[in-house]
């Protein structure tokens, strides 16, 4: 198919040795087509599309050299080969560097000539795929930057819809709450039992709205590039502290037992107290949620290396093999202790992930389903208890 496509001029001034030739490359399989002079073979190069141009060095009136020179012109991938009967280093030398794909002294080989011709088109047809490839390449690229700017647009449109959506959403969601604890603490006035457990139930629900928003809204600034991390050098024992205060109500309904393990030589760490402690309340309350009444929970934190390393164990329900890979995407939501309906976004663990990732450190989990969980996640020490071990 490629030969039969390929169109071939031969400019000969000689009538035998062109008719020889052409009828020799017909054969072949080539579309030939036969010029005497030059000034005929340069109206013929101008309307021709060929692929291969054979020309004598000299013709009567234009030479070989500007039969080159203007196939070049039209078309620099056309492949010029040169025939003359006088030969010398100089012609040969300037014929190659003005182009000329090969170089011939007459009477010319037909099989050295059907060789040069066939590595020409070869050549001619890796670099069109070669051009074909990078052209596809530069659309692509074109289509990707495009997309990628879209995609920014969009997530900072996002970003700014969830903004302004989460202080709307916030402003009504923070009277109900502040409301309701008034009410519940009688301040305007005594309540009765069915009332009391009506703004419980207002309380606890406004309180849930209410943290998914956050969780919403923080992993929306996260993937949006501005989440605001302020890393200063603390004690972790502190953060553990607080976090654990504030999950006390969890831990006495369900009568868990936690246990905490900190090793004693711990030293600073480097991180976000706001974002450690809402870490680390993700993880305890999950291991609260998916554990049974009464389960042991133990909270395990040591030094490894220039990190400090916290894990959060648990004796709950544990995790699917299947479900480890994706526990961490967004969304996510596995299986509930029996009896439970799931609740939330599924954002925690994902948020988790990238607020640990933005401070340096990473998160994974070990889980045997049925028996237990293990979620782990590293925390840079500050830079001068990190260099003193070294």
């Amino acid at each position: 198919m490629m030969q039969e496509a390929a169109r071939i001029l031969v400019v000969e001034d000689e009538a035998g040795s062109r008719l020889t030739l052409c009828g020799i490359l017909d054969d072949a399989g080539y579309e030939v087509t036969g010029a005497e002079k030059g000034t005929e073979a340069l109206e013929v190069i101008k309307d021709g599309n060929f692929n291969v141009i054979i020309t004598d060095i000299r013709l009567p009136d234009v030479g070989g050299m500007s039969v080159l020179e203007l196939a070049k012109e039209v078309n620099p991938d056309i492949a010029v080969i040169i025939m003359t009967g006088y030969a010398s280093i100089e012609t040969a030398v300037n014929a190659v560097n003005e182009g000329a794909y090969a170089y011939f002294l007459k009477p010319v080989n037909m099989d050295e000539m059907k060789t040069a011709i066939v590595n020409a088109l070869r050549q001619q047809m890796l670099s069109r795929e070669n051009k074909r490839l990078v052209d596809d390449l530069q659309r692509s690229n074109k289509l990707l930057f495009e997309a990628n700017r879209q995609l920014r647009a969009a997530t900072e449109a996002k970003s700014i819809f969830l903004a302004h959506m989460s202080h709307e959403l916030r402003t009504p969601l923070n009277a109900i709450i502040g409301f309701s604890d008034v009410l519940l603490g009688s301040v305007a006035g005594k309540i009765n039992n069915k009332q009391r457990q009506c703004l419980e139930d207002i309380l606890s629900s406004g309180k849930h709205l209410l943290s998914l928003i956050n969780d919403v809204l923080d992993l929306s600034k996260v993937e949006a590039g501005k989440m605001d991390i302020k890393p200063e050098r603390l004690r972790l024992a502190d953060v553990v502290d607080d976090a654990i205060t504030t999950v006390k109500p969890m831990l006495d309904d369900s009568r868990h037992e936690l246990a905490i393990s900190i090793a004693e030589d711990l030293p600073p760490i480097y991180g976000d107290r706001n974002r450690l402690k809402q870490i680390l309340l993700n993880l305890l309350s999950n291991a609260i949620k998916f554990t049974p009444d009464g389960g042991k929970l133990c909270l395990e934190i040591s030094r490894k290396g220039h990190f400090c390393q916290v894990s959060m164990v648990d004796n709950g329900i544990g995790i699917r093999k299947e479900d480890q890979t994706c526990i961490f995407e967004p969304f996510t939501q596995l299986d509930t202790l029996p009896g439970e309906r799931k609740q939330g976004t599924g954002l925690g663990l994902a948020l988790s992930k990238q607020l640990i990732e933005l401070l340096g450190g990473k998160i994974w989990v070990e889980s045997e389903y049925g028996k237990e969980s293990r979620f782990s996640f590293t925390i840079p020490l500050s830079e001068k208890e990190a260099a003193s071990k070294e």
